[in-house]
C-alpha cells in the first residue's frame, strides 16, 4: 500500500460544532482556506445533545439545539464550507505541522481545535447493565423510566436538571454526590427540593453494584458512617461532569480534566495551534455565545499573523 499524499491547508479545524462551524465561516470571510473535519456523520456537535429551550443565545429563542442548528445550516455560506464528515483526528506532530486523521494527512499552517468534551465515567460502572447511556435525554426519553427507581450520580446542574425531569416519570429518584454540598445553581436545587419523590444524599458514593440477584441495585458508602448501604434501583444515570477531548494533542498544556490552556487569542502552548469552545472552556464556562466569540477571535488572530508575515 502506497504512502498517503499530503494535503496542504492554511487552517485545519477539528470539530464541526457551533464553534468549529463559526470558525470556518470567519475563515471564509477573511479569505483563509479552511478544511473542517468532523468525526461524526453530521455537523452540530453538542447542539445535537441540547434538548431544552435555548433562550440565552440572542437574538432568537430556539426550541432546542437541533432548531438552532437548522437555522445555522440555512446560513448563506454554509454550503461553501469544506466540511468532511466521518473523519477522526488521530494525532498532530508539533514540530512538522503534520496532522493525521483516519483518512488523510494534512500539512497545516494553523490548526483550530474545536473537539468538545466527553462525559466522565466511573470505572466501577464501566460494565454495568444498569447504567443508562451518556446520551440518554431526560427531556425526550424520560417516559421510558415510568414507575422506575432511578439513581443519579452527581451534584452539578446537569444532575439536578436530570433529577427534576425524571421526577415526573419515575417512582423515586435518588441523587448522590460525594461532596458535602451541591455544585448546582440554586434555582435547580430549589426546583428539585419541591419534588416529593426525590431524595438527595451528600457525602455519598457508589461502591459497587448488585446485578446477579433481585433486587438489583447499588451499595453506597457515606462519609463518616461505617459500612455500606444497599439501595435497590432499576437504572443508574451518571452525571459527573465532562473532560476535554484533547487526547490527540498530549504535548499541549492542559488544566483540570484535560481542558486545553489558551491565551487571550485562543492560542495554545504550541504557537500554531488554537483551541476554542468546550475543549478549552471547561464545564464552568461552557456557552454557545462564548464559543462563537472565541472562533472569531482565533481566526482574526490567524489572519493578522498571516498579514504581518
Amino acid at each position: 500500500m502506497g504512502k498517503r499524499s499530503v494535503e496542504k491547508v492554511q487552517v485545519l479545524i477539528a470539530g464541526a460544532g457551533l464553534a468549529g462551524l463559526t470558525a470556518a465561516i470567519w475563515c471564509k470571510r477573511l479569505g483563509l482556506h479552511a478544511v473542517v473535519i468532523e468525526q461524526n456523520g453530521q455537523v452540530g456537535g453538542q447542539l445535537l445533545h441540547i434538548h431544552n429551550e435555548i433562550w440565552d443565545y440572542p437574538p432568537h429563542i430556539y426550541d432546542n439545539g437541533q432548531a438552532l442548528l437548522e437555522v445555522l445550516m440555512r446560513h448563506g455560506k454554509m454550503a461553501e464550507l469544506d466540511c468532511r464528515l466521518n473523519e477522526t483526528l488521530r494525532s498532530i506532530e508539533e514540530t512538522t505541522h503534520r496532522v493525521y486523521t483516519d483518512k488523510n494527512t494534512y500539512q497545516a499552517d494553523y490548526v483550530i481545535l474545536s473537539t468538545g468534551v466527553r462525559p466522565n465515567t466511573l470505572p466501577i460502572l464501566r460494565h454495568s447493565k444498569l447504567v443508562l447511556a451518556p446520551s440518554f435525554s431526560t427531556t425526550l426519553q424520560g417516559d421510558l423510566l415510568h414507575d422506575k427507581q432511578v439513581l443519579i450520580i452527581g451534584g452539578g446542574d446537569r444532575a439536578m436538571e436530570s433529577g427534576y425531569n425524571l421526577a415526573a416519570y419515575a417512582r423515586h429518584v435518588w441523587v448522590v454526590a460525594r461532596s458535602s454540598q451541591l455544585r448546582a445553581r440554586a434555582e435547580w436545587v430549589e426546583r428539585l427540593s419541591r419534588c416529593a419523590n426525590v431524595t438527595i444524599r451528600l457525602n455519598t458514593e457508589v461502591v459497587r453494584t448488585r446485578e446477579e440477584a433481585e433486587p438489583k441495585g447499588v451499595y453506597l458508602r457515606q462519609a463518616g458512617v461505617p459500612g455500606e448501604t444497599f439501595l435497590a434501583v432499576d437504572w443508574i444515570l451518571p452525571r459527573i461532569g465532562v473532560s476535554g477531548n484533547s487526547d490527540p494533542v498530549p504535548f499541549l498544556k492542559r488544566y483540570g480534566q484535560d481542558f486545553i490552556e489558551v491565551d487571550q487569542h485562543q492560542l495554545t502552548s504550541t504557537d500554531w495551534i488554537y483551541a476554542i469552545g468546550d475543549v478549552t472552556n471547561g464545564a464552568a464556562y461552557a456557552s454557545l455565545a462564548l464559543a462563537a466569540g472565541q472562533a472569531m477571535k482565533a481566526v482574526k488572530h490567524i489572519s493578522m499573523r498571516k498579514t504581518e508575515g
